[in-house]
């Protein structure tokens, strides 16, 4: 899945469909762009950024890069090999999401209000903000999920 010489790392494969690549996300029904490329069925690509209408814009090894509506990707299953300790944060990360739904609700159906969300969520462990999910893991400090990629982050102490 992984090259040396060009950094691509495969993440979702192109439904048996196939994918249409367009310069920009989202050109609707009535617009006038056309497609860039088109992607074959079961290609690999590599998603680097996502937006939160489920457009993604991917590039594919040594191919076309482009946005395409990511809905309908495969996600590639990692295999045995992955770091135990990175599941447990994804499954940590997925419960403190499922937790934020929640509160979510609670705003929505007025049972809390903005700043008891806001406290409630920062106890779950996760503060969403621009589109990105922070987590606070006791044992290794902060993590950011862009929608795409899960990274341990560190700061630096001021003096």
């Amino acid at each position: 899945m992984t090259s040396a010489n060009d950094g691509f790392v495969a993440t979702h494969t192109v439904p048996a469909w196939g994918a249409d690549l367009w310069n920009l996300p989202d050109p609707g029904p009535d617009a006038e762009q056309q497609p860039v490329a088109e992607l074959p069925g079961g290609t690999e690509v590599q998603v680097v950024e996502r937006r939160p209408d489920g457009w993604v814009r991917l590039t594919a090894r040594g191919g076309p890069q482009g946005w395409t509506d990511g809905r309908h990707l495969e996600a590639i299953t990692p295999d045995e090999s992955v770091d135990a300790d990175a599941m447990e944060l994804v499954a940590q990360l997925q419960g403190a999401l499922s937790a934020c739904s929640r509160l979510l609700e609670d705003v929505k159906d007025g049972r809390i209000d903005a700043e008891s969300f806001h406290a409630q969520a920062f106890r779950a462990g996760l503060v969403l903000r621009d589109g990105e999910a922070w987590m606070w893991d006791f044992a290794h400090g902060w993590h950011r999920y862009d929608g795409v990629t899960l990274r341990h982050v560190t700061f630096e102490e001021r003096s």
